[in-house]
């Protein structure tokens, strides 16, 4: 599955643009200010209609604009035209001009996978970010899993309301009784991914620096626990209500990345960060592929950041045209990277008012 043909008006600085892609790598390259970072929003707009950059920066409508479109024609086993409109604010989906009504119907139909600047979080920041970042993966790849954890969190949100409103035992407990089948669900499907996935992630790692060693670790309640976890949302309901939160379940589990013996996110330089954040995101790639048949696009901006030489050119040997990538740079030295590579589309975009030219 790859991204043929992209069409963008009125994307952030973008008024108009239009390109055909290379089922390879596609490099683009320009000074800061001339739309790359834009132009990978709008293609990660088209997998689960929303920009992959949090906050304000979300809203990626150019500002004084009424309507903004993006169109991508995805060629496939089936060839499909994905569509995103919005006009003032409302907006509309549709896959081959049909209405795409609910967003869990699009998620998955072309998944895509960011590496921003925004995603060093996921290896330097706090254990949110990564459970996070590992529900994303597998609610892209497992719709029982989506639906099971969209639930849990609606029922721990309804549950936290009654917390601190200072609602009596017998007012919560018609919402504990229904978190263990979901905490279930989603306990079995993290375990099942995590034996999965370390596996993939460990290969990936010992072709960039085989020399240093990393590990995946996932801690949940306990097995003997998480059948119990009636019991253990009664017991602890006086200490909940307290603090005004659930604290046990399935949202309370814990992710650590190692490198050596410590986190990473208190050991490693900014560069081994970056490539540990790199080699996840290909392992990702991989994981997705097996698991729902369909490749991935790889989303990369900025890629070439905080890397040295030597280990840019190691981590595009993991990618090497296994999966469609758009990578973006402001540094057009980088194309000597490329010299062994085929399928390689260089993008180079340049400020002209407000249009993008492409050379």
């Amino acid at each position: 599955m790859f991204l043929k043909h992209l069409e963008i008006k009125n994307v952030r600085s973008l008024s108009s643009y239009e390109m055909e892609f290379s089922e390879g790598i596609n490099l683009i390259y320009g000074q800061n200010g001339v739309g790359k970072t834009s132009i990978l929003e709008a293609i990660h707009t088209l997998s689960i209609s929303k920009s992959f950059r949090a906050g304000y920066r979300k809203n990626i409508q150019k500002i004084n604009s009424d309507t903004m479109s993006v169109v991508g024609i995805v060629s496939g086993k089936v060839e499909k035209i994905i569509a995103y409109r919005k006009i003032l604010n409302q907006k509309k989906i549709k896959i081959n001009e049909q209405v795409v009504e609910k967003i869990s119907d699009l998620v998955g139909v072309f998944p895509s996978i960011v590496l921003s600047p925004e995603d060093i979080d996921i290896v330097s920041g706090g254990n949110s970010a990564r459970l996070m970042y590992v529900n994303k993966i597998l609610s892209i790849s497992n719709k029982d899993y989506l639906y099971a954890l969209a639930r849990y969190n609606k029922i721990i949100k309804l549950r936290n309301k009654c917390l601190v409103d200072n609602k009596h035992y017998r007012e919560v407990v018609v919402w504990d009784e229904q978190l263990p089948l979901l905490a279930q669900k989603i306990w079995q499907h993290r375990r099942d991914f995590f034996e999965h996935f370390n596996a993939l992630f460990k290969e990936m790692w010992t072709k960039v620096i085989p020399s240093e060693k990393v590990a995946i670790k996932y801690k949940s309640l306990k097995i003997e626990d998480q059948k119990n976890l009636l019991f253990e949302l009664e017991s602890r309901f006086e200490k909940d209500k307290v603090r005004g939160l659930t604290g046990v379940g399935p949202h309370k589990d814990r992710i650590n990345f190692f490198f050596g013996d410590v986190d990473i996110k208190d050991q490693a330089s900014q560069g081994e960060k970056k490539i540990f954040l790199v080699v996840l995101k290909v392992a990702e790639a991989k994981y997705l592929h097996m698991e729902t048949n369909k490749k991935p696009v790889l989303l990369l901006d900025d890629l070439f950041a905080k890397l040295d030489r030597s280990r840019g050119k190691k981590i595009l040997q993991l990618i090497d045209n296994k999966y469609q990538t758009f990578i973006t740079t402001t540094d057009n030295s980088v194309e000597s990277y490329f010299n062994n590579f085929e399928n390689v589309n260089f993008i180079k975009l340049k400020k002209n008012n407000e249009l993008c030219s492409v050379a």
